[in-house]
């Protein structure tokens, strides 16, 4: 009877000790499986971090502009402007894009602008400052011209000279030098907007490009000498007019237009002959739109029409056609047309003082080099 429960408890015994080895396998292979799966998931981590893009920082708001820097060479040009004005247009229909740009260094500028293709156009001083001469038409650059501010009535009362074949006339007495360059198609891409990582200081921006410009000169050059005979009769320097000159300037193609401007001057820088004290030469040099030519040679007829005062208070009006006269040059700053003519004034007898006359203009004496 003893021996039979000591066997049943052995029984028991080794049915536990089965069970708990069979569990403690159990949870052996599910451990080996969890930390399976916890390295596959670390290994899925990883892999998304290797190839995952990094994360963008945070930016400070700034506005959608690039920013482009013009340098301007003046060398070319012989000037030195207060300061510089750019118009920006579109470059695909033209059109303007916001108002004239005006800096006060004749040398550099920054010009913000927005993505896009841009044409900039720029000029010496600004619109106030060339007081001669109007901007017209500036929304769009195809139709943007520069055109004498002149007068439609003559200065000088004592000469009604006008162009020819013209429906008006217009008078000019001084023009103001003009020079620009046209920067074409300047592109601004999303890659040219700088955003700052940081907080940015005031007015700080970066530029996206750098553009180099020469601007030419647009006006010419009118320089005149007229050999007198006789010169000893004019009790003062005449007051001129030089018909038929332009009217302006295209921007975009720096063609010139027009012919109904009449200069208005005087011929009042006197050299005299060494050899002959009654011959001397006048002269005058004139800023202007120059006339209009094909191949250097003038298309319109042009009128000298110089009004002199003689010593016995007589008035002697000279008047040349001067278009053949003309001739066209460059002095490597600009268009230059000479003209030169020879005239006798009739001899006159006064006092040597000249009579009070208003007409009467003083002379600007240029000495006379004498050959050693």
């Amino acid at each position: 009877m003893g021996s039979q429960k000591t066997a049943m408890v052995r029984a028991h015994v080794c049915e536990n000790f089965t069970r708990v080895v069979v569990k403690q396998k159990n949870s052996k292979e599910r451990r080996r499986c969890e930390m399976r799966n916890i390295a596959y998931i670390a290994g899925l981590c990883f892999a998304l971090v290797c190839s995952s893009c990094d994360r963008d920082r945070l930016y400070y708001a700034t506005e959608e502009h690039g920013f482009v820097r013009l340098n301007v060479n003046w060398q070319p040009a012989q000037l030195e402007p207060n300061g510089i004005s750019v118009y920006v247009f579109d470059r695909k229909n033209g059109k303007a894009v916001g108002k004239c740009r005006v800096c006060s260094d004749p040398n550099t500028i920054d010009i913000a602008l927005p993505v896009g293709k841009f044409d900039l156009l720029l000029v010496n001083n600004t619109e106030e400052e060339l007081a001669a001469i109007n901007f017209t038409d500036i929304d769009n650059l195809s139709t943007f011209k520069a055109c004498l501010a002149a007068n439609e009535e003559p200065l000088y009362s004592s000469l009604l000279s006008k162009a020819e074949g013209t429906t008006r006339s217009a008078y000019l007495t001084e023009c103001d030098i003009l020079a620009s360059a046209l920067a074409k198609e300047i592109e601004i891409s999303p890659r040219d907007i700088h955003y700052f990582k940081e907080k940015p200081a005031a007015g700080a921006y970066e530029i996206s490009r750098t553009v180099e410009v020469i601007p030419e000169r647009r006006t010419e050059l009118i320089d005149i000498e007229i050999k007198v005979t006789n010169i000893t009769s004019a009790a003062g320097a005449p007051r001129s007019h030089l018909t038929a000159m332009c009217e302006g300037v295209n921007m975009e193609t720096a063609s010139k237009y027009g012919n109904s401007v009449t200069h208005e001057f005087v011929l009042n820088n006197k050299r005299m002959d060494p050899d002959n004290h009654k011959v001397g030469t006048i002269s005058k040099k004139l800023v202007s739109f120059g006339p209009e030519q094909e191949n250097d040679a003038c298309v319109n007829r042009h009128q000298l029409v110089m009004h002199f005062v003689l010593v016995n208070g007589e008035t002697h009006t000279v008047t040349l056609d001067v278009r053949d006269l003309i001739k066209t040059s460059h002095d490597e700053t600009q268009r230059v047309h000479k003209i030169r003519a020879e005239i006798t004034l009739p001899e006159a007898i006064g006092n040597g003082d000249g009579v009070f006359d208003p007409d009467i203009e003083e002379w600007e004496e240029i000495e006379t080099e004498l050959p050693i």
